[in-house]
């Protein structure tokens, strides 16, 4: 395998695992360095210090989101976009779990706790579609809710479902299985606010999307390890 990968490409994967694996603070670039196989000075010349190799990775975790999310079938984008920003949201934050993790580690931030923006900007997104949905009709008649206190509540399900299947559970892998169950939580909450129609187009939706993970669209995250 080594021989398909570039230098380059060997650093990113071994950093990845071991900041996944360790955390950020708990990975030096020796450690990094010798999981690949390669000098120091040889890795240094790629990525100078520790946090260029974790911003790398935060812009190749952005860039694989972007390329991996179709934007929905022809029929309802919204609806399908947003199912499929959930399903693959669960194995991003299982795959780059260190981002949102040890955030502030990587920043440098020596002034106390900051703002994770990682998940800030997840919020937003959550909360950008519940307006959407609001604006076309999709919240039930009666419920007023607090828009951003739901998108926190929708994120902290879906985001926090890996930590409850290691503490809670005792899981040391992710399969595609927990994944769906993932899904599973966050349409649990959301559903309920919404009216008959718009909750049937979401069923419709994941249906569409269970039918695609039967068929393999989700192999490539099966048992993978939590840590």
């Amino acid at each position: 395998m080594h021989n398909r990968l570039t230098t380059r490409e060997r650093i990113l994967e071994a950093s990845l695992r071991l900041f996944n694996e360790k955390s950020y603070a708990a990975t030096s670039l020796t450690g990094i360095a010798k999981e690949v196989g390669i000098a120091k000075g040889n890795l240094t010349y790629y990525f100078p210090t520790k946090k260029d190799l974790a911003l790398e990775l935060e812009q190749r975790a952005r860039a694989q989101a972007l390329d991996r999310r179709s934007g929905g079938s022809r029929d309802n984008p919204f609806v399908d976009a947003y199912v499929e920003n959930i399903w693959f949201g669960l194995s991003d934050w299982w795959l780059y779990r260190f981002l949102y993790r040890d955030h502030t580690q990587y920043q440098g931030q020596a002034t106390g706790p900051q703002p994770n923006q990682p998940m800030n900007a997840d919020i937003e997104k959550i909360h950008a579609s519940l307006l959407n949905m609001k604006r076309n009709g999709m919240i039930r008649t009666g419920f007023v809710p607090e828009f951003r206190v739901l998108a926190r509540t929708l994120f902290m399900v879906t985001r926090f479902w890996l930590d409850h299947l290691r503490e809670a559970e005792g899981h040391s892998e992710f399969s595609a299985e927990d994944q769906r169950r993932g899904l599973e939580h966050h349409f649990s909450v959301l559903l309920p606010n919404l009216t008959a129609p718009a909750r049937r187009q979401f069923e419709v939706a994941l249906e569409r999307l269970s039918v695609g993970v039967e068929v393999g669209e989700s192999k490539r995250i099966t048992k993978q390890s939590i840590s």
